[in-house]
């Protein structure tokens, strides 16, 4: 084995970061085929708790690659991270991928690339793309990429097929049943399933890592562990050797195997002077790093970024490629002309789509399951942030749309109008003729003054057409709404209209209308003058309010606990204000006309439904559609699911999933859509905005305050930037903060465990006992950026 040296690699422009996993062979190949294996090189960092195998088949995919395979390694395993940063990695925060995985690499690649030439690639595929955007901010200066996630499209069971059809003897983990290829299957982002299948086919090795977390445990002196459950709202942590009890009991998780990804994590701290020890770099062929010495006793490591309390690491942006072109060219261009997130503009885009096709299509999902294709969606922005620019750009041509079927049917109106006035002159003189016969003509007379009223009522005079309101009280859209034939949109660059649902006008909340626009319910209202009655109404919503807004809708009665949150697509992009450039240029005019000219084709087509279009989904679209369905169920379970906290919103996001296909289908097939079925491609994109949608959400829900544990961390939090201590105690916290939020002290371990894993605190060595006497209380180190802002 011998070193490698900056000279070896002055011709690299392709690095590949090997995991070891089948993915990242694939996506080499991949990377190889297209640019040749002078130019490559693979890059694997070692955590020396690798499978053994793991090393086999790094050496012989290099060896089948004809690439050059180098060998990072910090030093550490992750257990001695863990102790040395005071906290154990679980499936939130894992700071062994950091400091193992992505600080060795990124300090390889700033002292063998330039950045301005090399590309980086990951492994992962095309059901994980919403991470891409995460992933390409935490790689700058370089650029990244994902193979896998562009056509064509490859199951792991493919992957693995072609591996082996080369030459490549599958990995003994996966051979195992383990869905990833690292830390030797205890890989602590894993869940249940996963240390519950480590523990049936490799018990040695849970033990050993069973009592890892023991030691650290009671170093630490805290009640934590790689894994975590949710039980009444509540997180608790969950040792592994009581995992191994219920295992034994049979009472596990078995669905609940987490994920694995080193190398797309979003933490853009990786420089290399963040590292605690000096990483060595080899050459292939590659085998296991010796472990390193232990640390000096007392050792502390120095303060690392905190992340910001609430922040789940950058928010995906608006990925505007799963847009047909003439779509995707048109928000660019807007997002770049008006210097805005190109959420912004996305967001309301796909509210015009909705404006265009909502209540004239459904898609049918399967059996007796159909979807609408309307939706709300809303996007926080600061104020100064041009919303109304972007807000105008795009709902003109739904305006001029709206327009041209006004004066398409004017002479229809007028027509019926003056008939009415004619049959209301002959019923008039009908009547007065009936009301003054006597003998043989009254009961004639009587027949046709009847005669000449029902000719009235049955003249009716048609309703100009209407797409796009604005602040409308409840009533006036609902009268808007049955007048339309149970089809409107509500645009708005402000969010007035929730306060008017919260009562602004009647004191009263009123969220029949936006309830039931969504889902399609039957509205009825009863009003003393006439009874309004809409079968199947198709509301869209777009929306752009101030930040404030979305955290106040969550106080407003009924808005959460009768589901109108749970209904809304979030996007809280960051703010550029302040960064935006003065001479952005124009929208070039043939982009403009395009957009123009397709969505009001779109609303021209769509408008003469009234029984609604269905639309189906190719086999492909509703295998991807089953796999995605398989994916989200656990993910709402409350004890253990990430969406479990917020599954008032979770459990309407397949049917989001599916609301998007269908809109995005016939945004690409405007003349033609409800002829063809919705494609495995179109529903591949549609799952790319779930999970968009998804991040952002999380973030919406965190903001409202739906996450107890986040709401108390918040509390310590804001304490602790009032004292500013550079250390405190717990009996000093527990004095200090409100009693009714935190009625004793065990109250105030799911805010410190929170804290600490964000960054913001350490725990301190717990000071020694002398003699007799209450226990001293546990001390927490501040991080510099509260103590001295």
């Amino acid at each position: 084995m011998t070193d490698a040296t900056e000279h070896e690699f002055t011709q690299v422009r392709h690095v590949v970061m090997m995991s070891g996993g089948i993915g990242s062979w694939a996506t080499a190949r991949r990377v190889i085929t297209q640019h040749g294996a002078a130019s490559t090189v693979l890059l694997f960092a070692d955590t020396l708790v690798e499978d053994p195998d793991l090393y086999r088949f790094l050496n012989e995919a290099a060896t089948q690659l004809g690439a050059r395979l180098v060998q990072v390694a910090d030093g550490r395993t992750p257990w001695q991270v863990f102790q040395d940063v005071r906290f154990i990695g679980n499936s939130r925060v894992a700071p062994c991928s950091k400091y193992l995985k992505q600080v060795p690499c990124r300090q390889w690649l700033e002292e063998h690339t330039d950045p301005a030439t090399t590309t980086v690639y990951v492994g992962i595929d095309w059901t994980e793309t919403h991470r891409l955007p995460a992933i390409e901010a935490a790689y700058q200066p370089w650029a990244a990429r994902a193979p896998l996630c562009e056509p064509p499209y490859a199951s792991k069971d493919d992957l693995i097929a072609e591996a082996n059809a080369v030459g490549l003897a599958t990995p003994r983990l996966y051979e195992l049943g383990f869905p990833h290829n690292n830390c030797g299957g205890a890989c602590v982002r894993g869940g249940q399933a996963q240390w519950a299948h480590l523990h049936n086919v490799n018990p040695e090795r849970f033990t050993t890592e069973e009592a890892h977390e023991q030691q650290l445990r009671a170093h630490l002196g805290k009640d934590v562990a790689v894994l975590r459950e949710r039980i009444g709202g509540i997180t608790y942590p969950l040792p592994l050797i009581e995992l191994r009890q219920r295992i034994t009991g049979g009472a596990v998780d078995t669905t609940d195997w987490g994920g694995c990804g080193c190398f797309t994590e979003t933490d853009t701290d990786t420089k290399p002077e963040a590292a605690t020890a000096t990483a060595s770099v080899t050459e292939s062929p590659v085998q296991p790093t010796p472990p390193p010495p232990a640390m000096p006793a007392g050792y502390r490591p120095p303060w690392d970024k905190p992340v910001p309390l609430g922040a789940r690491g950058a928010l995906p942006v608006f990925p505007t490629y799963v847009f047909p072109p003439w779509l995707a060219d048109f928000v660019a261009a807007l997002a770049d002309e008006t210097q805005t997130p190109p959420d912004l503009a996305g967001c309301i885009a796909l509210a015009a789509i909705s404006t265009a096709a909502g209540g004239r299509a459904l898609i049918n999902v399967r059996g007796t399951w159909s979807e609408p294709v309307n939706i709300y969606t809303v996007v926080a922005m600061p104020p100064g942030s041009r919303k109304s620019p972007v807000f105008r750009a795009i709902t003109t041509p739904l305006l001029a749309a709206e327009n041209l079927l006004q004066e398409q049917i004017k002479p229809q109106i007028t027509e019926a109008r003056i008939a009415q006035k004619v049959a209301q002159e002959a019923a008039e003189k009908a009547t007065h003729k009936a009301t003054t016969a006597r003998g043989d003509s009254a009961p004639t007379a009587l027949a046709e003054a009847q005669s000449a009223a029902l000719a009235v009522e049955h003249i009716t005079v048609p309703i100009a057409p209407r797409l796009v309101s604005d602040d409308a009280t409840p009533e006036t859209a609902t009268t808007l709404l049955t007048e339309q034939g149970g089809r409107l949109a509500v645009l708005s660059a402000e969010g007035g209209i929730f306060a008017t649902l919260a009562g602004r006008y009647s004191g009263t909340p009123n969220l029949d209308l936006f309830l039931k626009g969504h889902a399609g319910d039957l509205l009825i209202v009863d009003r003393r003058d006439r009874r309004e009655r809409v079968d199947n109404p198709a509301l869209t919503l777009g929306l752009a309010v101030q930040p404030e807004i979305i955290t106040e809708i969550a106080k407003s009665p009924g808005f959460r606990g009768r589901g109108l949150l749970g209904r809304i697509l979030y996007s809280l992009p960051p703010s550029n204000v302040g960064y935006r450039r003065i001479d952005s240029p124009p929208i070039p005019d043939l982009i403009s006309a395009t957009y123009a000219a397709n969505l009001e084709r779109l609303v021209l087509t769509m408008h003469g439904w009234e029984d609604p279009a269905r639309l189906n989904l190719s086999p492909e679209a509703a295998e991807l559609f089953t796999a995605q369905r398989e994916r989200t169920e656990p993910r709402l379970r409350p004890e253990s699911g990430d969406l479990g906290h917020i599954a008032d919103w979770a459990a309407k996001f397949d049917g989001a999933v599916a609301r998007l296909a269908g809109l995005l289908h016939l945004a690409g097939h405007i003349d033609d859509g409800w002829r063809r079925p919705i494609g495995g491609d179109t529903m591949a994109a549609a799952m790319e905005l779930g999970e968009y949608f998804t991040t952002h959400a999380l973030a919406a829900f965190d903001a409202m305050g739906t996450d107890p544990d986040q709401e108390a961390a918040r509390t310590l939090h804001e304490w602790l930037t009032r004292t500013r201590s550079e250390r405190f105690t717990v009996r000093e916290a527990f004095t200090a903060l409100p009693r009714n939020r935190f009625r004793k002290v065990a109250d105030l371990e799911p805010a410190l465990d929170l804290l600490e894993q964000l960054g913001w605190i350490r725990r301190e060595p717990e000071p020694p006992r002398l003699g007799p006497g209450r226990r001293p209380s546990l001390r927490y180190a501040v991080h510099p950026d509260l103590c001295h802002p």
